[in-house]
Order: C-alpha cells, then sequence, then structure tokens
C-alpha cells in the first residue's frame, strides 16, 4: 500500500511542479518516488523469503536501501543536484 501511494503521491508531486515549474516541488517528487522504489525493494524481498524460502532476498533488498542512501549522499556533497 505505501509504495502504491508513494507512486501516486510522485506523480502528483511532479506533475503539479512542472506546472508551476516549481523546481523544489519537481525534486520533491524525485525523492517522492525514490521512496516508493524503496518501499517496493523492501516488499520484495519480504514476499521472496516468505514465498519462496529465498532467505538471502530480504537482506538483498537492505542492499537495494544501502546503495541508494549512498548514491543520494554522494549526489547531495558533489554538488551534482
Amino acid at each position: 500500500m505505501t509504495a502504491a501511494v508513494m507512486f501516486a503521491l510522485a506523480a502528483g508531486k511532479a506533475r503539479t511542479g512542472a506546472a508551476l515549474d516549481n523546481p523544489v516541488l519537481k525534486t520533491e517528487g524525485r525523492v517522492t518516488l525514490i521512496d516508493g522504489l524503496l518501499a517496493a525493494a523492501v516488499l520484495l524481498g519480504l514476499v521472496l523469503n516468505s514465498v519462496l524460502g529465498w532467505w538471502w532476498a530480504d537482506p538483498a533488498s537492505g542492499f537495494v536501501l544501502t546503495y541508494s542512501a549512498v548514491r543520494e549522499v554522494r549526489e547531495i556533497f558533489s554538488g551534482d543536484h
């Protein structure tokens, strides 16, 4: 449910940001999209672990979260945003 709401909210923020030519709202839409992707990664890891018994799927989703966080931090501190 969280991922679906985040994707819808991200689309709305991006569309509104583009209509208003507001860079802050456009960026907020991107951040919300990333939040939705992270929620989907966690859900996928839990489902694969539960349904198929892939014990490593849940920790693998943690690595996806970590990779995403490190990438965002690098972008923030490099000044490429």
